[in-house]
């Protein structure tokens, strides 16, 4: 970026007391994680999660034509117009509104939203702006106008809440700007609200064991909505049982428009046995409305299906993608791109721009070629470094047998998919356990939830060759890779410095004194390294003895204790892990609703 450039820029947000996010380094990864085109279409904008920028490209030459320092984690960008747009900035907690003046970008403002921000519209037609909260498990409405205003930044921005489901993650407007479309994560949960009154009009669990939605698109008619998933066949992690798909299968997901019967929702396979996709990620349809195509960043492709063909089964789709659309390559075919392409949007009817992760790319994609037709670096490193290696392997769905799923499929982004699987790492059978979250796994040893595994490379190389039963050699530098990915993850820090309140100080003491969670939840990570008898053993588990989880960033998980039963931190303490079983003594409400308190600011 153009150092003098970047000094009027610290200097004008400066003037209007507004915190300038530092010049992204040279060398920094820009692993592009959404893209936007303008409205006139001569232009791209990428959301470059690693750097902490925006880049502006021209298309459809795809030349770069600037790069702008925006904040923590920019996770989803979106047009306002063609001069301006909005970005979520997730690690920051905020939005930020940055302007397009030919063939540079500025930053003009940025402001708090909530805990999280993930996916990101705008209605034009409703003059509003809506944001996921991950963390807060809301959609947050603001107002348009006043976003993007220039005049009088130091008023509060006014923002509206709809409540939705565990963990939202992306968003969408129907054409005709009806419907606002939210896909929640944990459980796989879709919501439609009618735009002009925000009330809602259905909440949908996809069903057969859904998890971990993408990025849906919904059709021109705005009658239909589909959506990519991965769905949990709930058998154990055998090689038989990968192979013939039932532990994880990866599918789309038809929903009727703005509600519907369980019995219409239909789902369409899109794997291949001894070949399967891994982790569908982004939806877009061609202009005509034919033809659509999906992403898939665990097998580094593009699938691209025509749409009005589908042979959409009339009950259980089974396993597998349907054989006439695998026998005909112009109803059906994947184009390779290496990388890990997640977000995909239309050019013209057979051409797409793909943002590519970890090939820090940009990609024009040929549908009739099927081929890459141009592809634009948007800045990457000459080297990798051993945690990028590491991240690489994470997300790499090829190191699974025949390619069904990635570490990120269970543990998504790092995190936890909500999912409970039985990897029978416990060494028994038929007792699936909850997959924890990895933020902060490097320093709450030891490993799995009986505590028997100390090493955390062994846990690596165990996970590869076990729960993935990958049939690629695992090497030394790659348990090495992915343990130093695994330093890396964190937990996000609270948007706000909390105030200590009294209720908080009561839940302190309770936690700390008469409730007894500091026997096992204790130090910095709040966790110990001993195992416990517990309230809440299964009788199929061999091993009757419990690692306690680290309670840092809890509130950020929406299932707990080793089944996954308990749905909430009130569930926790007033059902299936009371603490008169496990210290003899009664807690009132306002005592649970204190601990609960003190719990989340953890």
């Amino acid at each position: 970026m153009n150092v003098i450039r970047w000094t009027l820029v610290v200097c004008l947000l400066g003037q209007l007391g507004i915190s300038a996010a530092p010049a992204a380094a040279e060398e920094a990864h820009r692993s592009p994680v959404a893209l936007a085109i303008s409205h006139d279409r001569s232009a791209c904008l990428t959301a470059n999660l690693t750097a902490g920028t925006v880049s502006l490209v021209r298309v459809p030459e795809l030349a770069l034509l600037d790069e702008l320092a925006v904040g923590s984690s920019p996770i989803d960008v979106a047009w306002v117009d063609d001069s301006t747009a909005l970005v979520n900035l997730q690690r920051d907690h905020a939005i930020a509104v940055i302007k397009r003046n030919g063939n540079r970008l500025s930053l003009v403002k940025s402001f708090a939203v909530g805990k999280e921000p993930s996916g990101l519209v705008v209605s034009t037609t409703h003059r509003k702006v809506y944001v996921a909260l991950s963390g807060d498990d809301a959609v947050a409405v603001l107002d348009l106008d006043q976003l993007v205003s220039t005049e009088d930044s130091s008023q509060p921005i006014r923002i509206e809440r709809i409540a939705v489901g565990g963990i939202p993650k992306t968003l969408a407007i129907s054409p005709d700007h009806q419907w606002l479309v939210t896909c929640c994560s944990v459980p796989c949960e879709v919501f439609v609200h009618e735009l002009a009154t925000h009330k809602e009009i259905s909440a949908r669990k996809i069903f057969d064991g859904g998890f971990n939605p993408g990025v849906p698109a919904i059709t021109h008619d705005s009658k239909l909505v589909i959506l990519p998933s991965a769905v949990n066949r709930a058998f154990s992690v055998t090689p038989g049982m990968i192979d013939i798909g039932w532990v994880i299968d990866n599918r789309l997901t038809k929903l009727i428009l703005p509600d519907g019967e369980v019995s219409e929702q239909k789902q369409l396979g899109l794997d291949i046995r001894g070949k399967a996709v891994g982790d569908a990620n982004s939806v877009a349809f061609s202009p005509d409305g034919k033809g659509i195509v999906v992403t898939c960043g665990g097998t580094h492709e593009l699938l691209v299906l025509d749409f009005s063909t589908i042979p959409w089964p009339l009950g259980d789709p089974g396993d597998f993608l349907p054989e006439p659309l695998r026998k005909d390559p112009s109803r059906f075919r994947r184009i390779k791109l290496g990388g890990r392409p997640v977000d995909v949007q239309f050019i013209a009817d057979q051409r797409v721009l793909v943002a590519n992760y970890f090939d820090d790319s940009l990609q024009m994609v040929d549908l009739e070629t099927n081929s890459v037709q141009q592809r634009l670096s948007l800045g990457t490193p000459a080297e990798l470094s051993l945690a990028r290696r590491g991240e690489v392997v994470f997300y790499d769905a090829d190191r699974s047998l025949h390619s069904w799923f990635s570490c990120h499929t269970c543990h998504t982004d790092g995190h936890t998919s909500g999912q409970v699987f039985d990897t029978r790492n416990d060494q028994s059978y038929g007792t699936p356990k909850l997959i924890p979250t990895l933020r902060g796994v490097s320093e709450t040893g030891p490993w799995t939830w009986h505590g028997w595994q100390n090493d955390l490379q062994e846990a690596m190389r165990r996970s590869l060759t076990e729960s993935m039963n990958t049939e690629q050699p695992v090497s030394q530098e790659d348990v090495d890779a992915l343990v130093a990915y695994m330093a890396t993850l964190s937990h996000p820090d609270h948007p706000h410095p909390r105030s200590v309140t009294p209720k908080m100080e009561m839940g302190q003491k309770l936690f700390t004194g008469r409730a007894g969670c500091i026997k096992c939840h204790s130090g910095t990570t709040f966790t110990t390294a001993d195992t416990f008898d517990g309230a809440v053993e299964d009788p199929k588990d061999r091993n009757k003895k419990y690692n306690p989880p680290s309670l840092i960033g809890v509130s950020a998980r929406r299932r707990f204790l080793h089944t996954g039963k308990a749905k909430s931190l009130e569930q926790v303490l007033t059902k299936y892990h009371r603490p008169e079983d496990l210290v003899g003594e009664s807690f009132n409400e306002a005592e649970i609703e204190a601990l609960v308190e003190y719990l989340r600011s953890l």
